[in-house]
């Protein structure tokens, strides 16, 4: 018992900093060459190393999910 107790408490520990938000959005601009992107409401968040901006253009709605650790912009997807 004290066993599963451990390897659970030591799995939440793990996890806890692994949160991320999703919602949709409709783009206004993209800087590639600095990572950044402004969403309709005028918001600037930053996308993270990794994501491919190459399909993202003025207007586009996406959905995006966002690490609430770093505030980074961790995947697009245009639809």
């Amino acid at each position: 018992m004290k066993k599963l107790f451990i390897a659970l408490a030591a799995g939440l520990a793990a996890t806890a900093g692994a949160f991320a938000a999703q919602m949709e959005a409709v783009i206004q601009s993209v800087d590639a060459d600095s990572r950044l992107v402004v969403l309709e409401d005028d918001s600037e968040l930053t996308v993270a190393e990794g994501v491919d901006l190459s399909a993202l253009e003025e207007g586009a709605a996406v959905m995006i999910t966002v690490d609430d650790a770093t505030n980074e912009i961790t995947e697009i997807v245009v639809q």
